[in-house]
């Protein structure tokens, strides 16, 4: 009996393996996600709709037949996201001078956020710092993770939460200061981490090699976005420059090709002109009454538009 259902089983297999063989791959396409984050391979079930077919062959047609729209997508380079202050932890909520955050709500907004970015065509998303809450490597490569599924490239900024471990998980090593052409904007993801030992908070600034690094980086015919976590004004919003960021005002604003600078660390939504220039700030992606707050910015109109993704 035993050698008849073997032999049955050998020549089923042997009449549909090529369809057994579509049904696999078709599984393993649609529904089999491998991460390989930090050094650690890991193996997920997704979901077929963030699948590499579905997505990047609307990211493909889009990018590289001419004339091919989508409803609701955006030519390569129109539009990015903006996200700050992610603070992503174990810990159901944290309370500070500025507000109450709720860090373990980032597994619910963060992947909210790029699916209401991937809605709009918007695949790159800059952050301004505080990425993760309590410099815990577990939790970069949890949204470097959930990039990864959503297809989302993000241009991260170190702020005074983050460490260097946890930059690493996201590919940024070395100097935390660097820059990312995207199309024709230049984005530069700035270190304004500064902590001061007489008030014991973190005041921010920018020492003289970076400066001199920025310089040279500003020196571009590409429109220019900063992206940077403390903000050179004051917490009162004041409209006079904290002195430590007066050479970096001064440099930003002779370049002339800087268009737009994002701040985070205030954890609320804020926008001013300076000496020409305007900046933003952004609410705290889980703050009460900014929960899913996310920016949308348009390269082509240097605005920046608060939206909350739900």
């Amino acid at each position: 009996m035993w050698e008849t259902v073997k032999r049955s089983c050998i020549v089923g297999f042997q009449k549909y393996r090529a369809t057994l063989f579509v049904v696999v791959f078709l599984f393993c396409t649609f529904f089999v996600r491998i991460y390989h984050i930090a050094g650690q391979w890991s193996v997920e079930m997704g979901n077929p709709k963030d699948s590499l077919v579905v997505l990047d062959s609307t990211d493909f047609l889009k990018r590289y037949v001419p004339g091919f729209r989508v409803e609701g997508y955006a030519r390569e380079g129109e539009k990015i996201g903006w996200i700050t202050d992610i603070h992503a932890d174990r810990f159901k909520r944290r309370t500070v001078e500025s507000g109450t955050i709720y860090p373990r709500q980032y597994e619910e907004y963060v992947p909210k956020v790029f699916d209401a970015l991937r809605s709009q065509g918007i695949d790159t998303v800059v952050t301004t710092g505080d990425n993760v809450n309590s410099g815990d490597s577990n939790y970069s490569r949890a949204l470097e993770k959930i990039a990864e599924e959503k297809h989302m490239r993000v241009i991260w900024t170190i702020g005074n939460h983050d460490r260097e471990s946890t930059m690493a998980d996201f590919g940024v090593t070395g100097k935390m200061y660097y820059y990312t052409d995207y199309g024709n904007t230049r984005i530069i993801s700035i270190d304004d981490v500064d902590f001061n030992r007489e008030s014991w908070d973190y005041v921010g600034g920018i020492d003289s090699e970076q400066l001199s690094w920025l310089q040279e980086a500003l020196q571009t015919d590409k429109r220019v976005i900063i992206a940077m976590h403390i903000p050179i004004f004051p917490s009162s919003l004041e409209s006079v420059v904290v002195d430590r960021y007066a050479a970096f005002e001064n440099l930003v604003r002779e370049s002339g090709a800087v268009k737009l600078v994002l701040s985070g660390h205030f954890h609320i939504p804020w926008q001013k002109e300076f000496d020409g220039i305007p900046y933003y700030g952004e609410a705290a992606l889980s703050r009460d009454e900014y929960k899913g707050a996310y920016g949308v910015i348009d390269l082509g109109k240097d605005t920046v538009q608060y939206l909350f993704a739900k």
